[in-house]
């Protein structure tokens, strides 16, 4: 629609129907069998919201989709098309690994086309927006949500969620009016959470940030910035408090910092009911007072609270806000709904559900590889075929291989190990079954329901461990001391996700006695760990000769684990989030900023250091960490200073020395020698990833500009000249092939 239309359309429309624009439903109003994602209030909306409510989350089908839409866009007064949102995290029907894997590929072009075939199926279903990608700066792995998260470094954080977002939108073009247009086959996406979420205190869900403004805005904003290159529809505020000030009530940020600053002109979305909880944090009254404050501040979309339902219409018939802000939100909300052209074809993109097709698993496989970290390996992988080999744990016959943000993910879709092993006929005997939870911990977690059906298409219950009575098992007492196990163990999918925050990081009770009595029959361990986040894995490693973590791996997990164990595939994932050495260190991360008082190797004895006494300060894998099958060299870092001065070039040669073919991620960190104010010990601002033939070497350059290197100083003016800087390249955050220094 041209905008002089769409202006037209938005002057005859009433303020209720405005209003309407701005509020999202659960999709629970129009369909029972909508997945819920948050928790509803007992007020049930007034009946000219749902008829005008302006979007709707949590629906998937598109048969279902298209007669609903059909019904509301005829009843609308001018049929304005609803407008289908859901939580697609890595995966709508084809499930990658969850992003926090996905992150360690350091691959963000595969990132991007998996978003892609994500977009491809929500669309095709009806759903055309998602809530995705988030780049929170994530480095507590008490905090359940770290496992949406592209990790804790800002930088791979903005190339991670930059590469999928725009595999959802897909290539833009623009129609004969010159407006922007997402395809039919895409999707909007949705950065989320402005600001500052993965910080939050403990660990805990749904808590308050206490971080300084400079680390705000140098670290925690800086993958948003990075983002905003590739045009988000739309940004989603988070639930907590910046400077003890709610994001959803916080105009300074929203309107300054997120529009004018970065230059966003898509909608701003609150999360679940995080206008409502502006009462709950008592910086309101009411929710009269809420709903002043978020519209005031900018958020043009209410997701699910009573806010904006029940107080906006009489907020500006009593003139405390003006109509411009009521235009301007529901202009924002058209807008979007134009740039996926549903005012051409409410029903764009709806082709019905096909087939999970080869390409999409093809790249959900490639992607679960090259996620994966290898950790430890004695000269253990990969195992031979011909191998004696037993394999044993929860997750050799779960389909439980997807996560809780897995939605509309489906168990029969996934393979299990041992049908993989079975189907390439491998001479492996398999231990007894063991749970993945005890009872006791089933019920702490609630886990029995724990991961929320799609469309009533699951309803049937899933066994854990799908074991036919006929199976045969061997024992424990048949395991000999030169025998070889392969012990797949990990959280289970409720462990790890939303409202999932964990004050300890161990494996569950069950798995660890199990681990323990393998221990006791031999020392040949390959122990692959699933999980959505960090775990203490210190005394898995120690008695393991090998230690690959798979994350929660989707779909194609069991294929990945089985092609990387024995070979097929060499592993190239690095640590996009340290591992630490147990969960007294945390939140730790490779960027922290450094200290006085330094521990130094050369006097380890020397208490008066900033340094633990009973643990140490490193954790036990840091950040950019993995190994491989085959080995590499990376020469020292050379550059090259460009015509502009602003610019340099940093070039160094990596080769592959071994014998398979591989992948290393070259990493390049800057660490700044002397400034006004305390910098991090280094960052990483460059990264590549190069697959070499044995014996194949290449050159890899990076181009740095000045003003990334930009920092805030005392009195938070940016400083971008006159400072010395040493520059890191390295197969890890703690591992150095050379530096070089240069001053901008």
């Amino acid at each position: 629609m041209e905008q002089r239309k769409l202006k037209k359309l938005l002057s005859e429309m009433s303020l209720r129907e405005k209003i309407g624009q701005m509020i999202q439903l659960t999709g629970i109003y129009f369909d029972d069998d909508a997945v819920l994602t948050g928790e509803v209030g007992e007020d049930q909306p007034p009946q000219w919201v749902t008829q005008y409510a302006g979007s709707v989350l949590g629906m998937i089908g598109a048969e279902k989709l298209r007669g609903i839409q059909k019904k509301y866009v005829e009843a609308h007064p001018h049929h304005i098309p609803l407008l289908f949102m859901a939580d697609v995290i890595h995966g709508c029907r084809t499930i990658a690994p969850i992003p926090l894997g996905q992150a360690c590929s350091f691959h963000p072009e595969l990132v991007r086309k998996m978003a892609g075939h994500a977009a491809a199926e929500s669309a095709s279903e009806g759903i055309r927006a998602t809530f995705s990608p988030m780049i929170d700066v994530s480095r507590d792995p008490r905090w359940g949500r770290i496992m949406e998260s592209f990790g804790e470094d800002p930088f791979l954080n903005g190339v991670m969620g930059t590469a999928m977002l725009r595999g959802y939108q897909g290539e833009e073009g623009k129609d004969p009016a010159g407006n922007k247009k997402i395809p039919e086959s895409g999707i909007a996406g949705c950065l989320k959470h402005f600001a500052g979420y993965g910080a939050v205190s403990a660990g805990r869900e749904y808590n308050d940030v206490e971080i300084s403004q400079r680390t705000f805005r140098e670290q925690y904003l800086k993958p948003f910035r990075m983002a905003m290159h590739a045009d988000p529809a739309m940004v989603m505020t988070a639930f907590n408090a910046v400077d003890r000030r709610p994001v959803s009530g916080n105009k300074e940020l929203l309107e300054g910092t997120l529009r004018e600053e970065m230059g966003f002109s898509g909608t701003v979305i609150s999360d679940w009911g995080s206008i409502g909880q502006l009462e709950e944090q008592n910086v309101v009254s009411s929710q009269k007072e809420a709903a002043e404050a978020a519209v005031c501040a900018g958020v043009d979309i209410d997701m699910m609270s009573p806010a904006y339902m029940f107080h906006l219409e009489e907020l500006v018939k009593e003139g405390s806000i003006p109509t411009s802000l009521i235009d301007k939100s529901a202009w924002n909300v058209l807008v979007m709904k134009n740039r996926l052209g549903l005012f051409e074809n409410p029903f764009a993109g709806m082709q019905g559900e096909e087939p999970l097709s080869a390409e999409a698993k093809k790249t959900a496989l490639a992607l679960a590889c090259e996620s994966s970290v290898l950790l430890k390996n004695d000269d253990m992988l990969p195992l031979k075929p011909e191998r004696k080999v037993f394999w044993g744990g929860p997750y050799v016959e779960s389909r439980e291989l997807l996560s809780r943000w897995a939605i509309f993910g489906r168990y029969d879709d996934v393979e299990t190990i041992r049908e993989v092993l079975k189907a390439q006929k491998m001479p492996v005997r398999f231990l007894p079954e063991c749970e993945i939870l005890t009872e006791e911990e089933r019920r702490l977690w609630q886990a029995e329901n724990c991961r929320i059906q799609d469309s009533g298409e699951q309803d049937k219950e899933i066994p854990e461990i799908c074991v036919n009575s006929g199976k045969q098992y061997a024992t424990l007492d048949e395991i000999e001391p030169e025998d070889t196990v392969v012990l797949v163990l990990g959280e289970h999918e409720a462990q790890s996700g939303e409202a999932a925050s964990r004050a300890f990081l161990d494996l569950p009770e069950g798995q660890q006695k199990f681990f323990d009595a393998v221990a006791g029959r031999t020392s040949h361990i390959v122990t692959v760990i699933l999980s959505g986040r960090p775990l203490d894995i210190r005394k898995i490693a120690e008695k393991s000769q090998a230690v690959l973590f798979v994350w929660r791996p989707g779909t194609m997990g069991a294929e990945a684990v089985v092609r990387l164990v024995y070979g097929e595939e060499t592993p190239s994932g690095k640590l996009s989030v340290s591992i630490p050495w147990c969960v007294g260190q945390v939140p730790v991360s490779y960027w922290d900023v450094k200290t006085g008082h330094r521990m130094v190797e050369t006097n380890p004895e020397n208490r008066f250091t900033s340094r633990y006494m009973d643990i140490p300060n490193e954790p036990l894998y840091p950040f950019g960490f993995g190994l491989s099958y085959t080995e590499f060299t990376i020469t020292p870092p050379i550059f090259e200073k460009q015509e502009r001065e602003d610019k340099i070039d940093i070039s160094c040669k990596v080769k592959n020395v071994g014998e398979v073919p591989g992948a290393e991620v070259v990493q390049c960190y800057v660490e700044t020698l002397c400034a006004p104010v305390v910098r991090p010990d280094r960052e990483l601002i460059r990264f590549r990833k190069i697959f070499l033939l044995p014996g194949e070497e290449q050159e890899v350059k990076f181009t740095v500009n000045r003003k990334e290197l930009a920092f805030y100083g005392e009195n938070m003016e940016l400083i971008d000249g006159d400072v010395q800087f040493r520059f890191i390249v390295g197969n890890s955050s703690r591992s150095e092939a050379g530096s070089i220094l240069y001053a901008f």
